[in-house]
């Protein structure tokens, strides 16, 4: 993960400002934002001191698998670009549950542990926690706590697409409200 993507998902999961972030951090606020842009490259020790100054710690994880957060932070991207495509943030989606199925118990627990940050589409923030939670429960793995959270679960569900028949939805995905065929989920 890129230390801009890295810095952004922790930003908006805690719903900080960068203001906020490069105040507890004690750098300036045009040099966080730069780090977060991608201008500027950050040292170990300076990414270090600004994730432990909102509550959280790096550690390297041997994968190529992505996270939840970045995942939610690529959608929330993606959907408030130029384009707004829903078809490529259902992709990354997609590349989401790729990563869960292929990673092992135990780095399905990691890819899904820190907080993803809030889409920009409670379609989305729900699908991204329903998929954790069927990935998870699959392999009987706890679940990290962001997943029941309220922002997570739709109160009008959200047929996803139109290949999805009532015997085919899991009922993780009808919990949080999202119809999504698990024969969609089979793309690997």
């Amino acid at each position: 993960m890129r230390a801009s993507s890295l810095l952004r998902s922790v930003r908006r999961s805690l719903a900080l400002s960068q203001r906020e972030v490069a105040a507890r951090a004690g750098v300036s606020q045009p040099f966080y934002a730069d780090i977060e842009r991608g201008a500027h490259d950050t040292g170990t020790e300076t990414l270090e001191r600004i994730l432990a100054s909102s509550g959280h710690r790096l550690f390297v994880i041997p994968t190529t698998a992505h996270s939840a957060a970045e995942w939610a932070d690529y959608i929330f991207q993606e959907l408030r670009g130029n384009r707004r495509s829903q078809e490529v943030a259902f992709r990354a989606l997609i590349g989401l549950n790729d990563d869960l199925r292929r990673a092992t118990p135990a780095l399905r627990v990691v890819i899904t542990l820190a907080v993803p940050p809030l889409c920009g589409d409670a379609h989305f923030d729900a699908a991204v926690a329903a998929l954790c939670e069927y990935r998870l429960s699959e392999v009987a793995m706890p679940l990290p706590e962001w997943i029941n959270e309220p922002t997570r679960t739709l109160e009008h569900p959200w047929t996803v697409t139109p290949y999805a028949a009532a015997n085919e939805v899991h009922p993780i995905f009808r919990r949080h409200g999202v119809i999504l065929a698990t024969s969609e989920l089979q793309s690997v």
